[in-house]
């Protein structure tokens, strides 16, 4: 940004409009990404703060939009005047600005990297096949699917306390080919009750903003991708911790 006594020259002036433009496209991006309304009295500070918020991996972004949002108060304040704009708008600028506003409104999908074959188990599925399948494949969640319906989330953590629940129960023998899904989903960490460890999002979700659910909620443990966001579709995809961390690498 680079200021100047004298009147700008059109093409500074043609930058500068472009300038407010792309701010005005940012602010629009950002209500929707927060699900405001675009009627709704938001300041665009706040509406920086609350996604650099939800979203941490933002956070850089919304240090360089704080600058220009500041540079944007003063040209807005001074355009249709007869003096004109005070400064004019570098192409650097102009340019970082239009990068970020690209970030906001053509995200990513989190389906370009994470929709892929998911492997689930049902009700039925005895204990001793899904350990099979957690040695075999190298996972440690799996969907619970009956007839096409999702029927809940089994991880290491039901599988180690049923186990536990048995040893303290001192129970002599431990038969993994009698022990079905179904009885195992009932050993939830009471802890952890209330307390969310997987999430549905639609395949178009912005892949930063699912990341950062593992940043802002710390026992999340699962994201399923489906067409509609909800368990009502079939899932297309999965997203772990273990993904989440080699995403923030």
């Amino acid at each position: 940004m680079t200021t100047t006594p004298h009147t700008l020259t059109k093409r500074q002036i043609a930058q500068v409009e472009e300038f407010l433009h792309t701010f005005a496209d940012i602010e629009k991006a950002l209500r929707k990404r927060l699900g405001k309304s675009a009627r709704a009295q938001s300041r665009v500070s706040w509406l920086i703060d609350a996604y650099a918020t939800k979203n941490p991996y933002w956070s850089e972004m919304a240090d360089r939009l704080r600058t220009y949002k500041d540079i944007r108060n003063i040209l807005t304040h001074r355009r249709g005047t007869k003096v004109g704009y005070p400064v004019a708008v570098t192409a650097a600028s102009l340019q970082d600005l239009s990068e970020i506003a690209q970030a906001l409104t053509h995200p990513s999908p989190i389906s370009d990297q994470f929709r892929r074959q998911v492997t689930s188990v049902s009700n039925d599925d005895n204990l001793a096949e899904v350990l099979g399948t957690v040695f075999d494949c190298g996972f440690s969640q799996f969907p619970v699917v009956n007839a096409g319906k999702f029927g809940g989330l089994i991880t290491e953590s039901e599988i180690v306390r049923w186990l536990g629940r048995r040893v303290r129960d001192q129970m002599p023998e431990v038969n993994l080919a009698t022990a079905v899904v179904k009885n195992v989903l009932k050993e939830k960490d009471p802890f952890m009750r209330g307390i969310a460890v997987f999430h549905f999002v639609t395949l178009d979700a912005p892949v930063d903003e699912v990341m950062a659910r593992f940043a802002t909620e710390q026992a999340l443990e699962v994201i399923f991708l489906t067409k509609c966001g909800t368990n009502r579709s079939p899932i297309e995809g999965i997203v772990t911790q273990w993904d989440a961390a080699r995403y923030a690498d």
